[in-house]
């Protein structure tokens, strides 16, 4: 603040020496000795006035950018005058107010606060050192200047706010023409989605005849069927061709599978089954490759059985694509549990699949939901994932009436819940039965 005081022609900005600034005190010895200060420290534009009761009309005749008002004295009457005074002020328009200073002794914080809604800004102490009355009065001025820029700003956009508008109202007539224009570009991209989607489905189905050839003849070659190959580059040739032909048959099963889901081209075969006996069957054709990861596979269903009214080869496809997808993405020697339980609340099936494995994190949920949508993350060697695992899972749920959700941490786990309604009319056939 010193340094201020002392060289202010340097320190003070365009518009803070050019602002008006305005001083009121009835003490014309402190008035004048603050002008000069003012003056001193760069304003050029400085008045005084002593009468505390014309504030407004000097306001209107000199349009101050900064008003500094001494507070008369610290009675009651002393007090409500000022407030009389700050009260006129307010009344004014407010882009035509100053920036008001209040310099002060005593005023106990209930007037603060009155004044403050009567327009003050700032208190500036008696007893305060002089540099810092210029760097108050220097920081007021250039947020009027600022406050002004911004409402010429505000007047521009306003303007050109109005002008758009004029505009907008003028093309409606167009947008709604081209409303109805794409209201039937979308009935057609519907009916062009729904010609791809078949035309995927009858691709990938036609891609299986190879496919299935490749593999076939993959898997001679390699159990060395008719005689030795020779070179023991030939079987490990061999297995590759093998594992990439699965790999590619799975891709093509998945993608037909989720393109008639999606085409709605899938019949449900609504029956009768024990859920448990389901998990149990699928889950055992999960034990070679949870043997093959390294990973313990856990079963948990009730003794009693489950009765549940769904589709049963769905709930395979479910209960197959979780447990693999947890056994790929869990390091050897985690743990992947599969769980089933009936709510007796609402009268559904549960079927949980927790695993100890790499997990995600929130932002990569999505992720793994979208077709092909491949999170980042350690998987068993040797074993690939179609990235289509959870989202054909995902619409198998739905297409059962089902729910799915995911929790999951980075470097804990995952864990997968499914719920399978049971039919409205028959709330407990979810049910533990004898």
């Amino acid at each position: 603040m010193p340094e201020l005081f002392k060289t202010p022609a340097n320190l003070l900005a365009q518009d803070q020496r050019n602002a008006t600034v305005l001083l009121v005190d009835g003490n014309q010895g402190l008035l004048i000795s603050l002008v000069d200060l003012l003056r001193q420290g760069g304003f050029r534009f400085v008045h005084c006035r002593q009468d505390l009761r014309d504030l407004s009309q000097y306001c209107r005749d000199l349009s101050p950018d900064v008003l500094v008002l001494n507070q008369p004295g610290d009675s009651p009457a002393a007090v409500n005058a000022l407030m009389a005074a700050l009260g006129t002020l307010a009344q004014m328009p407010a882009g035509e107010r100053p920036i008001l200073l209040l310099r002060t002794g005593v005023l106990d914080a209930g007037a603060r606060e009155e004044a403050r809604r009567r327009g003050v800004s700032d208190f500036v102490a008696h007893n305060c050192d002089p540099a810092e009355v210029v760097t108050r009065v220097a920081v007021a001025a250039h947020l009027q200047f600022l406050g002004r820029q911004v409402a010429q700003q505000q007047r521009q956009v306003d303007i050109q706010v109005k002008d758009r508008t004029a505009r907008l109202l003028e093309s409606l007539e167009t947008m709604q023409e081209r409303e109805r224009t794409l209201l039937a570009a979308l009935e057609q991209t519907r009916t062009e989605i729904r010609q791809k989607a078949e035309f995927l489905a009858h691709a990938t189905h036609e891609l299986r005849t190879p496919l299935n050839a490749i593999l076939g003849f993959a898997d001679l070659l390699r159990r060395e069927f008719h005689g030795p190959l020779g070179d023991a580059r030939y079987l490990e040739y061999a297995e590759d061709v093998h594992a990439a032909a699965s790999h590619m048959a799975a891709v093509v099963d998945d993608t037909l599978d989720l393109s008639r889901a999606e085409s709605g081209q899938v019949t449900l075969d609504i029956r009768d089954i024990d859920i448990g006996r389901a998990v149990q069957d699928s889950t055992r054709m999960l034990r070679t490759l949870a043997a093959d990861c390294g990973v313990d596979l856990t079963v948990k269903v009730p003794e009693q059985p489950l009765r549940l009214r769904t589709d049963p080869e769905k709930v395979r496809q479910i209960i197959l694509n979780l447990g693999s997808n947890a056994l790929k993405f869990t390091p050897r020697g985690g743990r992947v549990t599969v769980e089933v339980q009936a709510d007796d609340k609402g009268g559904a099936l549960i079927l949980i699949v927790r695993d100890t494995g790499v997990g995600m994190a929130p932002h990569e949920l999505p992720i793994a939901l979208k077709p092909f949508g491949q999170v980042r993350g350690a998987q068993q060697p040797g074993i690939r994932g179609t990235g289509l695992g959870l989202p054909l899972t995902k619409r198998f749920v739905e297409m059962l009436g089902g729910s799915l959700d995911i929790a999951s941490v980075p470097g804990r786990g995952t864990i997968v819940t499914v719920r399978l309604p049971a039919p409205e009319n028959d709330t407990g056939s979810a049910r533990a039965t004898a």
